[in-house]
């Protein structure tokens, strides 16, 4: 009867504890490098959005690479996944500051973004109540 192999078989013997140092070694070493951000993750959902950001920021990146070298990758197809890209990005921007609303929190949104909600009260003509006391 043949014997089967083993993960200890084949050579990867380290131990779980040894695996989550490595990890964690990695995880610094790339904190480190100019194009990383670290972010904390307080709530279960962060992750999720970690890991969806990292799969567009990938993606992002390779068709802005490869535009013009595919048919299917014209200036116009690009741009308009970067415009979708932008607007989920403004749409986040706003649900934060409506959260922060909410909470009774001042809203401080993040380098490079404005206000949402300063600017729908801008928008409103002047005299006209917003709804706000």
């Amino acid at each position: 009867m043949a014997d089967k192999n083993t993960k200890a078989d084949k050579g990867n013997s380290a131990s779980p504890a040894s695996r989550k140092i490595d990890w964690q070694a990695r995880k610094l070493e790339n904190a480190k490098r100019d194009d990383t951000s670290v972010v904390f993750c307080r709530a279960r959902d962060t992750g999720d959005f970690i890991n969806i950001l990292n799969s567009n920021d990938n993606l992002v990146y390779q068709m802005r690479m490869n535009m013009g070298r595919r048919e299917s990758l014209t200036f116009e197809v690009v741009k308009s996944y970067i415009d979708r890209s932008r607007r989920i990005k403004e749409e986040l921007n706003l649900m934060n500051a409506e959260m922060c609303q909410l909470l009774d929190y001042t809203y401080k949104p993040p380098r490079g973004f404005d206000h949402p909600l300063k600017k729908q009260e801008k928008q409103a003509a002047p005299g006209v109540e917003t709804g706000k006391k």
